[in-house]
């Protein structure tokens, strides 16, 4: 695999997104009810992001919800702000069941400070 992440080595490749640009690592940066947040990196624009991973079934329980969680997610795309966590890009996993969010990455501080 061609990588840019010069300390990231090809055995800690946990996925790919499917169009190839993002890379997931097996590193949990966080865990909550419905979701986990993995370390990944962007290999098009070269930096760090946050790889957020959710079962479908844990957060989906109608095809209106999960009509919803696109809207969402569409919406969240086009925000734009200092205070607000950039969104970059999702798509839901048929084959693993699950919904994939990848978001700009905070490496220090927390919701509680």
């Amino acid at each position: 695999m061609d990588m840019n992440c010069g300390s990231c080595e090809d055995g800690d490749i946990a996925e790919k997104d499917p169009t190839g640009r993002y890379v997931r690592y097996d590193e949990i940066l966080g865990k909550g009810a419905f979701k986990t947040v993995y370390k990944a990196f962007d290999e098009v624009d070269g930096i760090e992001v946050a790889w957020n991973q959710a079962y479908i079934e844990d957060v989906v329980q109608s095809p209106e919800q999960l009509e919803r969680l696109y809207s969402e997610a569409h919406l969240l795309k086009s925000l734009k702000h200092e205070n607000i966590i950039r969104f970059y890009n999702s798509w839901v996993d048929d084959k693993n069941k699950t919904i994939n969010m990848i978001t700009e990455l905070f490496t220090s501080g927390n919701l509680r400070q």
